[in-house]
């Protein structure tokens, strides 16, 4: 039987994220959004990674082979991107489901990374639960307060 080296799968979340967008969302919407994901998405995750991994060593991406440089893997930038087009697109304008929508989007990112745990390509060191979701909350929250912003600002 044929056994395919871990970092396929951030080529295969990564690839499964990005036909849900294509297939979800208009393409004027993606091209409206892109911008936004990749500053939200890959830029921030590229921080976060530096931040999260390299300088507090509170957990990472593990095994990814030749898909990374310097220490930072390549596919979950693409992948946040993607994730956050279609989390700007479905963003909710009222208060009480915008604030739903926030904490589940960081409770579902909480438990991905779980997921990816479990399959052996990401780590947590201090808890699954708890430091996972305050980091993904915190993410989350700076995102659609500066999105909301930027909206607002261009209206």
């Amino acid at each position: 039987m044929l056994t395919l080296p871990k970092y396929f799968i951030y080529i295969v979340y990564t690839g499964i994220l990005a036909l849900m967008l294509i297939a979800v969302i208009p393409r004027q919407d993606i091209k409206r959004l892109a911008i936004y994901g990749i500053i939200f998405g890959a830029v921030m995750d590229g921080v976060l990674i530096v931040l999260v991994s390299h300088i507090l060593g509170l957990g990472g991406y593990l095994h990814y082979g030749p898909l990374g440089f310097m220490g930072i893997p390549l596919f979950p930038l693409f992948a946040w991107t993607a994730y956050f087009i279609l989390y700007f697109y479905f963003l909710p304008e009222q208060k009480p489901f915008l604030y739903i929508y926030t904490l589940a989007a960081a409770a579902y990112s909480t438990l991905l990374s779980n997921v990816l745990e479990n399959l052996g390509i990401f780590k947590w060191n201090y808890g699954r639960l708890l430091v996972p979701f305050i980091i993904y909350t915190l993410w989350h929250v700076a995102v659609t307060w500066a999105y909301g912003k930027l909206q607002r600002m261009a209206d």
